[in-house]
This record gives structure tokens, sequence and C-alpha cells, in this order.
């Protein structure tokens, strides 16, 4: 099957990126296809979002000249929702005043507001193993939003509408952290590469690589997904602490001694002993729970279907949803399903139904196998609706 990795890197290979570009050196794709991205978000969706009333700073945000516009100049205070007032409601005119004087708009966390899009970004995150964060730029006529910068993440560049210019720089430093800050200020270097995207084209930068990006005539609307990737240092992080465990470890450092080099030495020794003794797997883990803590987790149809459940019958046609992160096993007699933050637990005696229920594209509860009553397997399935694992498309069939 192809993913919408595959097809947004084609026709470079899934493998030739990880072993040619990743981390490495940029990837342009040319395509000029004002379709090839409708699947994940179009322009009218953006102008959708941007027509709302009700979205609070800094999910938009205002760029221009490479500094980021004081959001008072364009959020309301005190804006009564019921009996609350909050600030920071974006005042929409206002907005694009400033957006009509040259400023960039930044639509932040584009994976929380349109639902292709972070179905896309939920895809990438299982690809990565970590975060995926989507954040969309709007830019008027011959305008720029940022000096040269580099970012602490890879960078995918998934050009909407219009059409940008970008100069790439080259490396200041490769793979930076977040704590190896980057100096624009004065920045004066003559770009190695400029390159004009169009829509449908595709941009990789690795982290650490410098550039920025100037608008042509007419407005561009591009998508820059950012993958913040964990790292050797995060891993290791999360490895080292099992060291608490080990009470040589948990001794004060000795400063007061003549021999501390020695005793460091020694030390030191101790750790290449002791680390390949570590649990590795459960570091492993913890990298894992954290990036689907963060990452969002796309509710289809939630509502909807719990007003239709109670039309639900044996040949309705349903599905899961794909765009959520489960975990399933069995323990104490039953078969469980982990999503959300809880437990969804069944009878032992229905997990080949349940196992078909996430294994099958689609299904109907006539077609669950097993020996369990139908009664029964109907209201696992009610149950998988309710907690928004399944959902039905057409309650009526």
């Amino acid at each position: 099957m192809t993913t919408f990795f595959d097809n947004i890197i084609a026709p470079c290979s899934v493998e030739s990126f990880f072993y040619t570009y990743h981390e490495k050196k940029i990837l342009h794709v040319p395509r000029n296809d004002d379709a090839y991205y409708r699947s994940v978000l179009t322009a009218s969706e953006i102008s959708a979002f941007l027509d709302r009333q009700d979205i609070f700073y800094p999910s938009l945000r205002v760029v221009k000249d490479g500094k980021e516009v004081p959001s008072a100049s364009y959020t309301l205070k005190g804006v009564p929702i019921g009996h609350h007032k909050r600030d920071g409601i974006i005042h929409t005119e206002k907005a694009f005043a400033l957006f009509n004087e040259g400023a960039t708009l930044v639509i932040q966390a584009g994976q929380r507001y349109f639902d292709h899009l972070s179905g896309c970004c939920m895809e990438l995150s299982g690809k990565f193993n970590a975060p995926v964060q989507a954040n969309l730029y709007i830019t008027p006529n011959r305008s720029q939003g940022f000096n040269p910068h580099w970012d602490t993440h890879d960078v995918f560049v998934l050009q909407i509408s219009g059409t940008k210019t970008w100069h790439l720089y080259g490396f200041e430093k490769e793979l930076p952290t977040k704590n190896q800050g980057f100096v624009s200020k004065g920045y004066n270097k003559e770009p190695e590469q400029t390159l004009q995207l169009s829509p449908g084209d595709f941009l990789y930068i690795p982290r650490g690589y410098v550039h920025d990006a100037v608008a042509d005539d007419g407005i561009s609307a591009h998508i820059t997904i950012g993958i913040l990737s964990f790292t050797w240092i995060r891993y290791f992080s999360e490895l080292l602490t099992q060291l608490e465990n080990e009470k040589a470890f948990r001794e004060a450092v000795p400063f007061w001694r003549n021999d501390l080099d020695i005793l460091i030495g020694e030390k030191t020794e101790l750790l290449k002993e002791t680390i390949g003794r570590l649990a590795r797997a459960e570091a492993l883990q913890q990298l894992d729970n954290q990036y689907r803590k963060m990452q969002p987790q796309k509710i289809h149809g939630y509502f909807d279907n719990l007003l239709q459940v109670k039309k639900l019958r044996k040949d309705t046609v349903l599905q899961v949803n794909r765009n959520v992160f489960y975990e399933r096993g069995e323990a104490d007699g039953q078969c469980f399903v982990k999503c959300f933050g809880k437990t969804i637990s069944f009878s032992r005696s229905l997990k080949q139904a349940i196992d078909h229920i996430f294994e099958a594209e689609k299904f109907t509860v006539a077609e669950l196998p097993g020996e369990q009553p139908e009664d029964t397997r109907m209201a696992a399935v009610t149950q998988l609706i309710r907690e928004g694992v399944v959902y039905g498309e057409d309650y009526h069939s």
C-alpha cells in the first residue's frame, strides 16, 4: 500500500531517502501540480479556517520582516464567552490588515484543525516514531516571513498554492539541538542553492540547514511538517535514568578527595559494564510513550456515531478509526484495547471477533467470527463505537 510518506517523496524511494538524504542533504522534488496535495489540504480549507471567529493566539501568529508581530496588535481582550471572558482571540480584520501590509500568517499545529492533515501527520509520526507537527505559512506577494535561520527538527515542505523562492545556505551546525541556537542577525552569506517551489512540489530540509523563503508574485501557501525526532542523546538520557537503581551511582561525588580523577575513571569503567545490563527496551518504550502523548489523535465522526448508534444493525458497514494509537492484549481472562488513555475490556471469548475488527478494512457484526451470540457481538461493537474506536458511514444499510 502506498503511504503518505511514499507519495510526498516520490519518485525518491523510502530507502533512498533514509540512506542518501535524511540528516545529510536537501531533497527537492518538482511537480508543478495544483492537485497533488489536494487530499492533504486545500486552499479552501485554509480560507475557511482563517474566516473563523474562535481562533486563539498562538494558533495563529503573524510574522513580518523576520520578527513576530506583537499579538496585542491583532488579538482581542475580554471577549465574553458565556459567563467567562477570554483574552487572545484573533481579530480577523486586524490580522488580514497586517497580511495586506506584507505580513505572513502562520497557522501553528495545523494537525489539530484539519482532518486529512491530521491523519497524514499521524502516519508520519508512526514512521519516524516521533512527534510530528504541521505549520501553515500564508505569505503575500513578494513578502518574507523569517530571516535566514535553521530549525532543530527536520522539515518537509509541501507547496499548496502560489510559488515561493527558497534560499538554501548549507549547514552552520550539523544536527543542532534546541540548546544550540542560531544567530541570524547580520547573516550575510550567499545561498548555495536557490529553488522556486510551485504547487505540488516537495522540499526536504535537514535540521541545521540554514534557509529562508520569499513569496513570488501572488499569495503563497505551504505546509511545513516538522519531524521532532528523538536523538541518541534523548535515548541515553532515558536509559541512564535506570542508574538510580544502582547504589554505586547514587553515591555523592567526593569533590574533597585528592584522587578524584582516578575515581572518575573507575566509575566510568563501572558505567561501561553496567550500561550493558540496563533495560534498553524500557528506554525505547519511554520514548514511544512520550511521542504518543504528544501527537494529536484524530476523532472521526464521534458525536454523529453516538447519535446513530441505536440504529446499528448486524449488516451495518463499520470500520476502525486508524488515526488513533492502539494497544491490544490479554490479561486476567479478558482481552483488551487501550486507547485515549483508557482500557476497554472484553471477555476473552470475544478475542477472535476483536482481532477481526482491527485486521479487516471494513466489517459488519454479522460477519464477525467466534461462537458468541450475535447480541453479545453487537454489544461489543456498540461499546467500541461509544469509545470512539469504531465508526459507521451508513447506519441504514
